[in-house]
């Protein structure tokens, strides 16, 4: 009797290590499963910031070269509104310094 209990009993103790070792490995396939769910996870997050970066990006490069081009546009009529203000005083300018130095050094011959 003592031999079917012993053996009894390590059959119960052998299949309870069978369950505990089982019971270890889902755990550990779980454990990796998960990290590998949140690492997939954590991954994806940080690809759609990356695309909502670039599509801001963008945004914001088309809007500054929006506001480049009228700033240019602004510029040139501002510089031909300035030529033509003081178009009179520069040829009066140049005028009255080609006399200068004529007067001073003389005309130049050839």
């Amino acid at each position: 009797m003592s031999t079917n209990l012993t053996d009894e009993i390590r059959g119960v103790e052998a299949a309870a290590a069978k369950k505990v070792a089982d019971a270890k490995a889902e755990a550990l396939d779980l454990v990796t499963k998960t990290r590998n769910s949140a690492a997939l996870r954590v991954k994806e997050a940080k690809q759609a910031q990356f695309r909502d970066y670039r599509k801001r990006i963008s945004q914001v490069e088309a809007e500054a070269e929006k506001k480049s081009a009228e700033t240019v546009d602004q510029g040139k009529v501002e510089a031909a509104k300035f030529v033509e203000d003081h178009g009179g005083a520069v040829k009066k300018t140049a005028q009255w310094l080609a006399e200068e130095v004529v007067s001073r050094y003389g005309r130049c011959e050839r």
